[in-house]
């Protein structure tokens, strides 16, 4: 009897949108992950990186300030939806080209940028942003893991959390930058539909306010990512890695319990980047 009541559980934990939507996301995380950690030390050895030290420090914070700046003149100020979109789709060609040429060289890795950023312009549906915005997201974190040296990438990740923790809870522009993502449908989050009448025009909720969507925004897993992958770099043919990524994991499952218990919109950056900070950190004691 006790067997046939755990597996009714299990058959309703699998049922439930909550399970199937943290699991979607866990499973688009850890890959931006794996893809940055195989990727870094690919474009560290070819010399393709900001410098060293503490140096990308500057392109990272400009680039970040100007993907905030392009989603508020959308929502606040009317911009121009097609010229930011277009600006936005270029600069996330640009990321992947980052991942792909690390394994099959630049030209080729130029093609499949352009394809990639194609299907996003021509289809903005969620498996295929979710799948171009993997690819971005993680050479976005391979090129700053192997340009930052894992302290800077630390204290980037904790600043990038307070940060958000800001804009969320106390200017709110956060949710305002959401609202553009959706607008513009350009892969800036990842979006795992758990309802069969999900509508792509609005992600979070269906009739009766069911949640329709599991969201995650690009940088709550680039952060993370980032520091995983200048670990990777830092300490080559060791499991070093594995701490921060670990960390990054726990951090996200107690943020989509957190999510799911607490009613609102919740910052992503201080659970992830927080778990992969005491993954880090429990490295350096250990």
């Amino acid at each position: 009897m006790r067997g046939r009541s755990d597996a009714g559980r299990l058959t309703a934990a699998v049922r439930d949108p909550r399970v199937r939507g943290a699991v979607g996301v866990g499973a688009l995380f850890l890959a931006v992950q794996l893809l940055a950690l195989a990727a870094a030390p690919r474009l560290a050895g070819s010399g393709v990186s900001y410098g060293s030290g503490g140096d990308a420090l500057v392109p990272l914070v400009l680039g970040l300030a100007v993907g905030t700046v392009l989603s508020l003149a959308v929502v606040r100020y009317g911009a121009s939806r097609r010229l930011v979109r277009g600006v936005m789709l270029a600069s996330l060609g640009a990321a992947q080209w980052f991942t792909v040429s690390a394994f099959v060289g630049p030209v080729a890795g130029a093609v499949a940028a352009a394809v990639g950023t194609l299907l996003a312009w021509r289809l903005p549906r969620p498996a295929v942003r979710n799948a171009v915005a993997v690819v971005g997201v993680a050479g976005g974190a391979a090129l700053f893991g192997a340009s930052l040296d894992p302290a800077y990438a630390a204290g980037a990740l904790v600043l990038a959390a307070g940060y958000d923790a800001y804009a969320v809870y106390s200017s709110g522009h956060m949710l305002d930058m959401a609202d553009a993502s959706a607008e513009l449908r350009v892969p800036s989050m990842f979006v795992v539909p758990t309802d069969e009448r999900y509508d792509d025009a609005n992600a979070t909720v269906t009739g009766g306010g069911t949640p329709a969507a599991t969201l995650l925004g690009a940088g709550d897993a680039l952060f993370p990512a980032m520091l995983t992958a200048s670990v990777g770099v830092a300490a080559p043919g060791t499991l070093a890695a594995a701490a921060p990524l670990l960390g990054s994991l726990v951090g996200l499952a107690a943020l989509q319990v957190f999510v799911h218990r607490v009613r609102g919109v919740h910052a992503g950056l201080p659970f992830v980047n927080g778990g992969a900070l005491v993954g880090w950190l429990a490295l350096l004691i250990a």
